[in-house]
């Protein structure tokens, strides 16, 4: 899904809200290289790395800005040739909360996995193709009294989240920056990175 060129990575979600920081926090954990300059990355020895540049966007109630505005002027100054936007999501399975990584082409509508459907970040709205990656941390609690008793319940929008929600995003932001990280530049050693990061 990697095309050659440069690399916006768009953490989405809201960062005071553990069960949707996942986004910010991962983008907390990409190194951004898009604004080294060329005599540095030879002197440094890493010239061969991909111009990345890193965005979190925050909510709309936060900043009276859509997500696909936002990324709309980032995509437009930066130039990129694909994002990667980095987003929690909801499940239809208990069992998957924290345990699955979920990556595709498609593009992503945050919000509407819990009834608050944004803008769609796409090839088609941004202009260039949009991997989106995400890991479920809330699920609806008509699902969880499904899985528990085999019955059906109707859905209310009500959402739980595991009560060790920390920890599962803390380790899935780790976890997805490490693999945008290696993804996008394959020559660095992670130690590296993650020291350039500290």
């Amino acid at each position: 899904m990697l095309r050659e060129g440069g690399v916006l990575v768009a953490g989405l979600g809201n960062r005071r809200v553990t069960p949707d920081a996942l986004g910010p926090r991962a983008a907390d954990g990409v190194l951004a290289t898009r604004h080294i300059a060329a005599a540095l990355k030879e002197f440094a020895g890493i010239e061969n790395t991909r111009p990345v540049s890193v965005i979190a966007t925050d909510v709309l109630g936060r900043t009276g800005v859509e997500t696909l505005e936002l990324l709309r002027g980032a995509v437009g100054e930066v130039r990129p040739a694909l994002v990667i936007a980095v987003d929690a999501l909801a499940s239809l399975s208990t069992a998957r909360l924290g345990t699955t990584v979920q990556i595709c082409d498609a593009g992503i509508s945050p919000g509407s996995g819990v009834g608050n459907r944004r803008a769609e970040l796409s090839e088609s709205t941004l202009g260039v193709p949009v991997i989106a990656v995400g890991v479920p941390t809330v699920v609806d609690a008509a699902t969880v009294a499904e899985d528990y008793s085999g019955g059906y319940f109707q859905k209310h929008g009500f959402f739980v989240t595991p009560r060790e929600v920390d920890a599962l995003v803390d380790t899935a932001a780790r976890i997805v920056s490490r693999g945008i990280n290696e993804a996008l530049n394959p020559s660095l050693p992670i130690e590296d990175i993650m020291h350039a990061l500290a």
